[in-house]
């Protein structure tokens, strides 16, 4: 009997600890939000290429034009890159997203890979052909 107690015990701290960690993620800032996004999209920048730029860094409502809807990143970067970015992407680098939780989609088709964990979105679009990409996100919306 100890035993299936003790298991119980850890079962639900756990489950409280993962309530716990909701609340939390719902008290964040647009600031702590938009801080994060920019971390994991200069991150995924820096291993798809190089010579970043900052083309659009901007807070917005939600839905545009409803200021009570809550406030949105939107946050793109351009980078130079060489033969192979797009293998690469798809690849070793989807990889690696992947198992640091984020949902990988590829869009059939395209030279697109976005991906996906939590309320957080990012993607990149690259033309190797012009030797750049563009990679941009969000860290969600944040009411």
């Amino acid at each position: 009997m100890r035993p299936a107690l003790v298991t119980m015990t850890i079962v639900l701290a756990l489950a409280l600890g993962a309530c716990g960690d909701k609340k939390e993620d719902q008290m964040r800032t647009i600031d702590e939000v938009a801080a994060q996004a920019r971390h994991d999209i200069d991150a995924l920048a820096a291993r798809l290429g190089s010579d970043p730029e900052v083309r659009e860094d901007t807070i917005t409502d939600c839905t545009p034009g409803q200021k009570d809807s809550g406030k949105d990143l939107i946050y793109t970067i351009h980078v130079t890159v060489e033969p192979g970015a797009m293998a690469r992407l798809k690849g070793e680098i989807a990889d690696d997203l992947r198992a640091d939780g984020w949902t990988v989609k590829e869009d059939a088709g395209s030279d697109s890979v976005r991906f996906a964990k939590g309320d957080a979105t990012m993607g990149a679009s690259v033309w190797e052909d012009l030797g750049k990409a563009s990679v941009g996100g969000s860290g969600g919306c944040v009411k």
